[in-house]
């Protein structure tokens, strides 16, 4: 696949049926050989552009639709405070709440890695209570974790504190473990980029951390290259985004891009016959 050169293959010879594709930008027709290994242009959120000028125009349109869109949002329910709630199970003391709210508010971080680090309540303990808050279960990681073999690009799990904890094939779900909140716009672009279901638990702020640092291992021995990450933390505006996107488009030799929001990122998947890659794009 090449964006950069213009289409003058032949439609198609004699022997072989023809199968027409139409660019959804500029309304050029070309007729592709069915049994051809690779296509010229590149499909874009299940659209087909011709060549490199189509998919920018496109590409920015949509990150404006996307920077536009209000980001996913659960259910709202009416929950407890974490203090409140750790005082109604006779985890925590009058005092040692209003202790830790004060010094909440001279230092901010959250409330419950306070109380752990005074040793009031334990890690699962303040867990458990948000698992209960938001309703979901907490999950128990056992000693040996084997991997979801789904490839979450690993700013995004730092940024929304989650962990893809399991993948089972034959309903096409996934956990998502989160340690202070569930991040909806999170479970949204992996339901649209991976293409399942996800199901959100809790788990501890050490169990994130030994799991986060387990995938920061694995990515490592990628040596291959079949799989790649860009992260650009840069402000830039839509039209550079979408240049930017067609420029990696072309080095990758995609076949395929999917843009999603992801509540701080713009999260585009680039597909080809042999390798994949990330691309994130901060949106400042």
């Amino acid at each position: 696949m090449n964006l950069m050169q213009s289409i003058t293959e032949p439609a198609w010879v004699s022997w072989l049926k023809p199968v027409t594709s139409k660019c959804c930008s500029c309304n050029r027709s070309l007729a592709l050989k069915n049994v051809s290994s690779h296509k010229a242009g590149i499909t874009m959120q299940e659209k087909w552009y011709c060549s490199s000028r189509c998919l920018t125009s496109a590409a920015q349109k949509e990150v404006v639709r996307l920077l536009q869109s209000r980001p996913r949002r659960g259910p709202q329910l009416s929950r407890m405070s974490l203090g409140l709630s750790l005082m109604s199970r006779g985890l925590l003391s009058r005092t040692q709440y209003q202790e830790a709210l004060d010094e909440q508010r001279r230092t901010g971080g959250e409330l419950g890695e306070l109380v752990v680090s005074k040793g009031w309540v334990s890690e699962s303990q303040v867990t458990t209570v948000i698992a209960a808050q938001w309703g979901c279960a907490a999950f128990a990681m056992p000693t040996y974790i084997v991997s979801s073999g789904i490839h979450i690009p690993l700013a995004i799990l730092e940024a929304n504190a989650a962990i893809p904890l399991h993948y089972a094939t034959a309903t096409n779900l996934l956990l998502v473990g989160f340690v202070h909140s569930v991040s909806y716009g999170l479970l949204s672009a992996m339901e649209q980029i991976i293409e399942c279901k996800t199901q959100p638990c809790f788990v501890t702020p050490s169990e994130f951390e030994v799991e986060r640092e387990r995938l920061e291992r694995e990515r490592a021995l990628l040596e291959d290259a079949s799989w790649k990450e860009v992260v650009s933390n840069e402000s830039q505006t839509p039209a550079e985004m979408a240049e930017a996107l067609c420029n990696y488009c072309v080095e990758f030799e995609a076949e395929e891009a999917i843009i999603r929001r992801c509540n701080e990122y713009i999260w585009v998947r680039l597909k080809a016959s042999s390798a994949k890659a990330d691309l994130l794009f901060k949106v400042v």
